[in-house]
């Protein structure tokens, strides 16, 4: 059928037109912002991290051997570079210097998720002992996947000494490791981490990975104070440091029972005369608002591990004295620098108890 009548476009033909005009002006601006913002793909943790399988533990998740890049989070709290080591571990070193160093086991916490490299609980450990430290930590793990880093790397040296770092927002489970490992496979490993387009959250990491028009926006949007909070309100956005219960379905009494269990199977991959301690991250709902749930999670989990014979480090006075904004950043629920520095102390003061260090 022919769009024009007497000459005039029917208001389909303008509809299609304009539609089109937009498609383009998409696709124009997509390729302006790639050259004039380099740095658009810098939002995507994808771009560093991969996932292995570890013989009798299952899939974990590492960082991507060689990766030398930056890495931001598009509200503006941190911009740093990351760059992973030949064994998928954020250390300058490669995996023959841990041999007798102390190793720091942990997930994005530990891993100096948005802090430099050398303000990592680790390194800056390292620095007040003036003994050499190890990074053994990796985004997005659990104390099952703790115990798959440390038998990864048990495979190619030995510790001096072994600090967890146990973050109990989201460590507390009701774990079988052994059972969950079971049923993880080699042929599971996926080159790219799949996407599930039919959510939100879904569709927002695809275009974050895919898209310097979308980067741009976000980046742009969340940084202005009332358009961010009518993207909250819409249920674009989530509101920095909103309350999430910890993970207790299973029981309360349950899931600290069974991951204090997991740590001491943890403990007991190591010989017994190999220093090992867990040191408790505090939860921020306890820092910032004395949270009583997740105190009682705290008191338990020391008890608990306590039990069982495993040395606990627990910096909570320390992060009650610091207060909790100094601590963490505005928006991500992980450490600032000082948050790492107090951490760091008190792991130093216990190291020292084993004569490690100066």
């Amino acid at each position: 059928m022919n769009d024009l009548t007497n000459g005039r476009p029917t208001l389909l033909g303008m509809a299609a037109a304009i539609a089109l005009g937009f498609v383009l002006l998409g696709f124009a601006a997509e390729g302006v912002l790639r050259v004039a913002m380099p740095h658009w793909q810098e939002f995507y943790n994808g771009r560093f991290m991969r996932v292995v399988h570890v013989p009798d533990h299952g899939l974990v998740a590492t960082g991507r051997p060689g990766f030398d890049g930056y890495f931001s989070q598009n509200n503006g709290d941190f911009r740093v570079r990351l760059r992973i080591n030949d064994f998928g571990f954020r250390n300058p070193d490669p995996i023959d210097k841990a041999e007798g160093r102390v190793w720091f086991v942990g997930d994005s916490m530990a891993f100096g998720w948005g802090v430099e490299q050398n303000e990592m609980y680790s390194s800056v450990a390292a620095t007040l002992l003036k003994f050499s430290t190890y990074n053994v930590a990796s985004p997005g793990t659990d104390v099952c996947g703790y115990q798959a880093l440390l038998a990864r790397t048990l495979t190619r040296a030995n510790p001096r000494a072994v600090i967890i770092g146990l973050i109990l927002e989201n460590d507390i489970g009701d774990y079988d490791c052994r059972a969950d490992a079971a049923k993880s496979l080699p042929s599971m490993v996926q080159p790219e981490a799949s996407i599930n387009f039919t959510s939100l959250q879904g569709m927002k990491v695809f275009l974050m990975q895919k898209s310097a028009l979308y980067n741009f926006f976000a980046v742009s949007l969340k940084r202005v104070g009332f358009i961010n909070e009518a993207l909250i309100n819409v249920g674009l956005v989530a509101r920095g440091h909103t309350y999430r219960p910890a993970n207790t379905k299973a029981g309360f009494d349950k899931v600290i029972s069974r991951t204090a269990e997991e740590l001491a199977n943890l403990k007991g991959q190591l010989p017994a005369h190999i220093p090992f301690a867990v040191l408790v991250a505090p939860a921020r709902f306890e820092i910032r608002d004395r949270d009583p749930a997740f105190q009682k999670i705290r008191l338990e989990m020391v008890r608990e591990l306590s039990a069982r014979g495993i040395v606990v480090i627990d910096p909570i006075k320390q992060f009650l004295k610091a207060g909790f904004q100094p601590t963490h950043f505005a928006h991500d629920g992980h450490w600032s620098a000082l948050g790492h520095k107090i951490a760091a102390q008190a792991a130093a003061d216990w190291l020292r108890q084993q004569n490690i260090g100066n």
